[in-house]
């Protein structure tokens, strides 16, 4: 779906939407809270790393929830999605390559042998949904069924956790702790998961005097944008007052991130229910960021 444009774009994507409306989204949130208190009960007394204990394991548990997928295959979904999600990144390796095909096989095979089970088994979950949709001819073909399902589970997971791990590097050394909803799309526009995509130009541009030609990549800088100047009143400044009416983190247009509003969910509730547990909080060592792109965030961020 990342790939395609309309009208099998559209198809995919209004069977996808189903799960996201804002009713279902909303019904995510007490399984949401259930999963922060379980995370921050296991806490330990020493210093910890807060991706390993609750930025990866809380968005893995939730869409894997949404989707219909066991929870306790939550380990081999992570493993899966990072050497997938590795494929994207600047740099990449022939042994990334390698990793990433290997995990697109194991990953298929898991889901192959799942929805079998899952036709004779149905629930209330975007994977009965859509094997639902498949079943009655709306024209979703078995490999658009388990690259779709893939997509949700790699993208429904991994930009939420940098979006946390760089939301609580950049307020704990702050006093803001009131989770408002201009506080997270601060949060979001001011170091976002996701800094870069490309795209292709489907006719020439003239872009502020700079000329693309038809068919060209372009890589479109959305961590730049979100700091644009033209757009934002002192822009490198943290602000979680701010009033945007929109910034770039999600996209925009027919490629907007369908999971937005489960992002904003999760990442309201879970720093809110951070906050409220753990108001001692601490970064104990230097963050340190990982040198990928297109993904922005930590590689480890060490707390007490």
């Amino acid at each position: 779906m990342l790939e395609l444009e309309p009208p099998r774009h559209s198809r995919l994507r209004g069977l996808v939407l189903r799960a996201f409306t804002g009713r279902k989204v909303a019904a995510m949130a007490p399984e949401i809270s259930a999963t922060c208190h379980r995370l921050i009960d296991a806490f330990p007394d020493h210093p910890f790393d807060f991706l390993d204990t609750f930025a990866r394991p809380l968005p893995v548990h939730v869409i894997a929830t949404l989707l219909g997928v066991p929870t306790d295959r939550c380990d081999d979904l992570l493993r899966w999605s990072n050497a997938m999600v590795a494929m994207y990144q600047s740099g990449r390796s022939y042994e990334t390559e390698l990793a990433a095909n290997q995990a697109t096989v194991d990953f298929t095979a898991f889901l192959d042998s799942y929805i079998t089970y899952r036709r004779a088994h149905p629930r209330e979950d975007l994977l009965s949904d859509l094997i639902a949709a498949e079943e009655a001819g709306e024209k979703l073909t078995g490999e658009e069924l388990i690259s779709t399902c893939i997509l949700l589970l790699n993208a429904g997971h991994e930009a939420t956790v940098h979006t946390l791990g760089n939301a609580i590097k950049t307020l704990l050394p702050l006093t803001f702790r009131d989770v408002t909803p201009a506080l997270v799309e601060e949060v979001l526009r001011y170091d976002p998961p996701l800094h870069i995509f490309t795209r292709h130009a489907y006719k020439d541009i003239d872009c502020f005097g700079l000329e693309i030609k038809k068919g060209q990549e372009v890589a479109c800088v959305l961590a730049a944008a979100n700091r644009d100047p033209a757009f934002a009143e002192n822009p490198n400044r943290f602000d979680p007052t701010r009033k945007l009416s929109q910034h770039q983190s999600f996209g925009s247009g027919l490629h907007f991130c369908v999971g937005a509003p489960l992002a904003r969910l999760e990442i309201s509730i879970g720093l809110q229910i951070l906050f409220d547990r753990c108001p001692n909080l601490q970064i104990s060592e230097a963050p340190r960021y990982a040198d990928t792109y297109h993904f922005h965030g930590l590689t480890q961020l060490m707390v007490r």
